[in-house]
């Protein structure tokens, strides 16, 4: 029978191993916990639809966005597809004109929706809940927060001023899926009322999404080359080059493999990144067990006296293992409940780092309380069975010799703690790099100012209020500048694409004021000719290098036709958007009269309140617009906002080493501790010959200082082409820096010998009387 009392005892008399085995663990299985649990739910992507192997995502490069028209061309031209759902997810205002408004996020979808995709409905027919023009089907909690406990079937819901009817009633979006949570499903053609009715019968506008339900038993990804054939007949985009690609993407595979464009209207991930979290995951988990396994290794010279007495009494070799493996058990048990109790109390920080919603609390099924007692056992069996089987197969007599607790130092515990060495040093290196860049994209010189300067969405003024809201705004104190442009350096413009004289030329267009220059602080320097019209353009350097200049007239063809326009100056290069990607073609002219904005940008005086100013400009913008939905962001934040991933990943990279350097330390620490004391006889003797302190001292840190080195002669490689991988997803980054290695090594070794330098400060001053009294 297997008797745990004794072992209780070990642990309450030693404490140190105790402490170590069960924080170090705990925090470890909080990790393993959160991280898993992350991955699965990632990995079941839409696993709820019905037709989930049916459904496929049209690609062109990985991009989905196509113009509305390419639906109805792929169904008439593919026998296969039995039917087709385009979308586009939006926020949107909701409310009448005059009165206040709420924001609501929308999905745009056809009719089709709900026969396609498996989103439950309560109330409605999904054959035709959508198929009136201005349908709607709101949420459940949608439907609670705007109509409480009525009835809102047949009531009238106001998108962007336009009247739409409710003809259903949907449970909640899973968030767990690759289109966007949202608020309600409208009918597609309602996206009219962003852009114009030509937006439907136009194939010039590639922003809009397209899923395709292929006939059961068909092969619809086979169908791709035969349709990009015809695409290069029919629609621009592939009749001028601009792209040679066209795949059917399955619908799981499409979270991870689309990239986002476009809209920006799909709800995707990284299957790189999933890796890594999961590779962390087990990374952690692999620590954790070879820490608790050394520990207990290292342990087991002090319990050799237990064990043979129980050897020698006649216990067999396997009544030996089926304690120590209860033993392991138990301890795995406790850290487990404790790391479970700890991933409860930092779900929402994991939350808000993953951009996901993890509810622990539901994520317990009864299944996954099977998976994870499961679990449980194998982590308590591999945790135990090392140990188990190097202490079950030691001879009494070598207990007695003293040479057992030797022999397990010298055999098992280097290889477990160079390990460690390697995981701490690579993690650190790479955490420093992915700082580094995340830093070095936040705070690079895109070109043009960014500091208080707030750039808001124009969803309400039209061209006769501009000047009027202007003068408003002006009167707030702390407001330098006000521009009404359309394209902004961060939204990147509109974008114009042609081919003039077999070459290529896509350029970011931006309409603009004079304030625009000044807020930006762009400069430009004319090209000598004054413009004799009333259209002329500002080019970019590398604009102007790319496009086919009559150098006398200073003219070009800026849409790939006859028509010409002059080119009245040349600014400096500036980047838009992200620097994921370089648009290096960027061309402006004036916002005419008549041209409403799409943004209103508003420069403040710098060193005052920012956000109290935007908070008064908010207050005049509502007002102005008769209650219109404010939307305003900061440059800077922005900015900010756009490196998010970058910066998460940095923040799970952080954690995650600190954690793998708190193991090491109080791992090492405990270890520096037994290891000692195997040698203090050896010291006694070494000191009564003659031995100094400070001999003493580089005897007992030596074999660290060569672990340390031998992890580093490893890890540096290992490091250097992990990072090189990574960085290869960036156009701008930072160089691999020779020092952030040295500086890695040389904190690792720092910290071993912070954390053992106090046992050996001790061990060398001890009185060596002391240790060979009993001899």
């Amino acid at each position: 029978m297997i008797n745990l009392k004794t072992y209780l005892k070990f642990l309450s008399r030693n404490k140190l191993y105790t402490f170590v085995s069960i924080v170090g663990f705990s925090i470890s299985l909080m990790f393993v916990i959160i991280l898993g649990l992350y991955v699965r739910q990632e990995l079941s992507i839409d696993d709820f639809q019905k037709n989930k192997n049916r459904i496929f995502l049209m690609t062109h490069d990985n991009h989905a966005p196509f113009g509305n028209t390419v639906a109805q061309y792929v169904k008439d031209n593919t026998p296969e597809v039995e039917s087709f759902v385009r979308v586009h997810s939006r926020s949107v205002a909701i409310g009448q004109k005059g009165n206040d408004k709420i924001q609501a996020q929308a999905l745009f979808a056809d009719s089709t929706f709900f026969r396609i995709f498996s989103f439950p409905l309560i109330e409605g027919n999904p054959e035709r809940v959508l198929e009136a023009h201005k349908s709607v089907v709101i949420t459940r909690t949608f439907a609670a927060n705007i109509f409480g406990t009525e009835n809102p079937i047949g009531k009238s819901l106001f998108i962007k001023d336009e009247e739409h009817t409710i003809t259903g009633i949907m449970e909640d979006m899973s968030v767990n899926s690759i289109l966007p949570k949202a608020d309600f499903v409208a009918n597609y053609n309602s996206i009219t009322i962003f852009w114009n009715n030509q937006i439907l019968e136009t194939s010039n506008n590639f922003g809009f999404n397209m899923f395709f339900l292929a006939k059961p038993g068909t092969d619809l990804p086979s169908k791709a080359p035969m349709l990009l054939k015809l695409f290069k007949e029919e629609f621009w985009y592939f009749k001028e080059g601009y792209s040679n690609d066209l795949e059917f993407i399955p619908l799981k595979e499409a979270y991870f493999k689309a990239e986002r464009s476009g809209f920006d209207d799909l709800h995707l991930n990284s299957r790189s990144t999933i890796m890594v979290y999961m590779a962390i995951a087990i990374l952690v988990l692999v620590i954790a067990l070879l820490n608790y396994i050394n520990l207990t290794v290292a342990q087991a010279g002090f319990r050799g006296k237990e064990s043979a007495i129980k050897k020698l009494l006649g216990s067999s070799k396997a009544k030996l293992v089926s304690q120590l493996l209860a033993e392991s058990l138990l301890i795995t048990t406790i850290t487990f409940l404790a790391g479970l109790f700890l991933a409860f109390l930092t779900e929402s920080f994991f939350n808000n780092v993953l951009n996901t919603t993890l509810d622990l609390a539901h994520q317990f099924t009864p299944a996954m309380i099977v998976v994870s007692i499961l679990l449980l056992l194998i982590v308590s069996f591999l945790a135990g069975i090392f140990p188990a089987l190097i202490i079950s197969n030691f001879n009494p007599l070598e207990v007695v010799k003293g040479t057992f607790s030797r022999r397990v130092k010298s055999s098992y515990s280097k290889v477990l703690i160079v390990f460690q060495y390697i995981v701490a040093i690579m993690l650190l290196i790479c955490a420093i790099f992915i700082q580094r860049q995340s830093d070095f994209l936040i705070n690079y010189d895109m070109g043009y100012n960014r500091e208080g300067i707030l750039e808001i969405s124009n969803r309400g003024l039209d061209v006769t209020q501009i000047d009027g809201f202007k003068a408003k705004l002006l009167e707030i104190p702390g407001v330098e500048l006000v521009s009404f442009s359309i394209g902004t350096p961060l939204n990147g413009g509109e974008n114009y694409s042609y081919t003039d004289n077999g070459q290529q030329y896509s350029f970011q267009e931006f309409r603009i004021d004079s304030a625009f220059l000044q807020i930006y602080g762009i400069t430009i320097e004319p090209t000598g000719i004054q413009p004799s019209k009333n259209i002329f353009y500002w080019l970019n350097e590398d604009g102007y290098k790319a496009v086919e200049v009559d150098s006398v007239t200073q003219t070009f063809r800026p849409w790939g036709n006859e028509d010409k326009v002059e080119i009245a100056g040349i600014f400096s290069d500036f980047k838009i958007r992200t620097l994921y990607r370089d648009y290096n073609q960027l061309r402006m002219r004036w916002r005419r009269s008549n041209e409403t904005p799409d943004d209103i940008i508003v420069k403040m005086i710098p060193r005052t309140n920012y956000y109290n100013t935007a908070e008064r400009i908010e207050k005049e913008y509502a007002q102005y617009t008769g209650g219109e939905l404010y939307y305003g962001r900061f440059v800077d934040d922005k900015v900010q906002q756009n490196y998010e991933s970058v910066q998460k990943m940095s923040s799970i990279m952080n954690a995650f080493t600190l954690l793998t350097i708190i193991i090491m330390v109080m791992g090492v620490f405990a270890m520096s501790l037994y290891l000692i004391r195997q040698k203090e006889k050896e010291i006694a003797l070494r000191k009564i010959n003659g031995a100094t302190e400070e001999e003493v001292l580089l005897l007992l840190n030596r074999d660290s200082l060569k672990r340390v080195v031998i992890a580093f002669v490893i890890a540096c490689p290992a490091a250097y082409y992990a990072m090189t991988k990574w960085f290869e997803n960036f156009p701008y980054k930072i160089g691999l820096s020779w020092w952030v290695f040295v500086a890695a090594g040389l904190a690792v070794l720092f910290l071993t010998l912070v954390s053992v330098s106090y046992m050996t400060w001790k061990a060398a001053r001890a009185n060596p009387v002391d240790s060979l009294k009993g001899e």
